[in-house]
């Protein structure tokens, strides 16, 4: 299975409650998103959140979102990344 494939598995199995396909996504993600995270607070005190707190914020909000299936032209690594680059600056700019 290409890694394509296994992203747009996930996805669907996400949207289905599998709690697997969320853990695989967190952990192919997650680091992208602490580092967009860290750009986006580049020169804000960090006194109550920091950027895995933002990036566990974002990941948590897509989750639910997507288990409510609120994204529903989300088919692919690349719409999963547009949608994760909008959540995790959201909340990065709410700190």
């Amino acid at each position: 299975m290409s890694p394509t494939e296994s992203v747009t598995l996930w996805i669907d199995q996400l949207k289905s409650g599998d709690a697997a396909a969320a853990q695989r996504l967190w952990e192919a993600y997650f680091q992208r998103m602490v580092e967009l995270a860290r750009r986006k607070l580049e020169g804000v005190a960090r006194v109550v959140a920091d950027e895995e707190d933002v990036a566990l914020s974002a990941f948590h909000s897509f989750c639910v979102a997507a288990g409510e299936k609120r994204f529903p032209r989300l088919a692919n690594r690349d719409d999963l990344w547009q949608v994760l680059v909008m959540l995790t600056a959201r909340k990065a700019v709410d700190q």
